[in-house]
């Protein structure tokens, strides 16, 4: 399955889990197994209509270092962007 991106980044959490996810050998499948769950509901998470719960959530930090607090925040950066690109642009 492929990972659909919208055109404004959510979240940080959500921007953070799409890289973590493009990064991935077998992208949102990989994801999915890793994080014991289905790919569509990876898909919801990261185009921001959910919010990881405790089980995911554990996984994620695990995996990712992203948390839920992540998905309230709003994005530093672009989908493909690292905050660390924007500072030296600058």
């Amino acid at each position: 399955m492929k990972l659909h991106l919208t055109a404004k980044v959510p979240s940080e959490g959500a921007r953070l889990v799409a890289q973590w996810i493009l990064g991935m050998p077998g992208g949102l499948d990989d994801a999915a197994t890793a994080l014991g769950t289905s790919a569509d509901w990876i898909q919801r998470m990261v185009g921001g209509d959910m919010v990881p719960g405790l089980t995911v959530g554990t996984r994620l930090a695990r995996h990712t270092g992203v948390r839920a607090r992540d998905f309230h925040r709003s994005a530093q950066a672009g989908w493909f962007e690292r905050p660390a690109q924007l500072a030296r642009a600058a």
